[in-house]
């Protein structure tokens, strides 16, 4: 029994298949030539047997085959390197769809990156446009706040140096008016008149009035001279002669008591202050004429 060495090509499977045949049969082939010695192509060098229950795999790189087993072998092989030339294609072709899909999917995705690049450039550059516009509007308005402030400024110092002009011209006005009131008196009559005011105090209210060595006149008593109790508190006793021309600018002047030298004195005052505490002093009128 030959059990090794002969096999048959089976199509279908693609595969070399051990064969058993009585020794008389193989030799018979042999000899007539429906046997001959055939190379295994590599493909198809392991074949697999059943032995003792157990497959297993033999490699054999030829056979004694008849010529149909050959001519499947080739006819297998034939097909099988189509296969694999169509499978080779059809790899490449997949390949290159697969090479030409990345690089479109890279495209687009370049694109989108160019895309989003000049999307962001975009809104960067409105962003610093749109900075620079409020930096020139807030520098607008700090120029225009800064403007507005010096004029104003300006307006200010204008106004002021107005009021304190005419606040000096009032003084030096009001200091006039006062000199010539304070004018009418020799100072002899002003010490007699201050003397009287003592006197009258005394007389009066019972209280002791401080006398002036030098009689300063206040302007908000209308350039009267005050005269103060003399106490610790020094109390304001009362206005000694302020100016009839000025006691329109003093209205808290109708709250004092108001010495006048004499009843001309008094009428002028009075003419002025009709509601203030008017006294006069009783003093000779024809020496404060004669002197003026």
């Amino acid at each position: 029994m030959v059990d090794d060495g002969l096999a048959g090509f089976v199509y279908r499977s693609g595969r070399w298949k051990f064969q058993e045949e009585p020794l008389e049969r193989f030799v018979r082939w042999a000899l007539e030539e429906q046997l001959v010695s055939a190379e295994v192509l590599p493909r198809y060098r392991r074949v697999y047997l059943v032995v003792d229950g157990e497959q297993r795999r033999f490699r054999r790189d030829r056979w004694w085959t008849s010529q149909k087993s050959i001519a499947d072998q080739g006819r297998h092989e034939v097909m099988r390197q189509r296969q694999d030339a169509a499978r080779v294609e059809r790899e490449a072709r997949q390949k290159e769809q697969e090479e030409a899909a990345e690089r479109r999917r890279r495209e687009v995705e370049e694109q989108e990156r160019a895309r989003k690049a000049e999307e962001a450039e975009r809104r960067r550059l409105e962003r610093e446009e749109e900075a620079r516009l409020r930096l020139e509007e807030a520098r607008r308005r700090w120029a225009e706040e800064a403007e507005r402030r010096e004029r104003e400024r300006a307006e200010r110092e204008a106004r002021l140096a107005r009021e304190q002009a005419k606040r000096e011209e009032q003084e030096r006005q009001d200091l006039e008016t006062a000199r010539a009131w304070w004018g009418r008196l020799s100072p002899q009559q002003q010490t007699e008149l201050f003397t009287a005011v003592a006197e009258y105090a005394w007389r009066e209210s019972s209280v002791r009035v401080g006398v002036p060595e030098k009689p300063m006149m206040w302007p908000q008593y209308a350039r009267g001279v005050p005269v103060h109790v003399a106490d610790k508190r020094r109390t304001l006793y009362g206005i000694v002669r302020p100016s009839p021309d000025l006691v329109a600018a003093c209205p808290t002047l109708a709250e004092e008591l108001v010495l006048a030298r004499n009843a001309h004195e008094a009428r002028e005052l009075a003419a002025v202050l009709p509601q203030g505490r008017i006294v006069h002093l009783y003093l000779p009128e024809h020496e404060q004429l004669t002197v003026c």
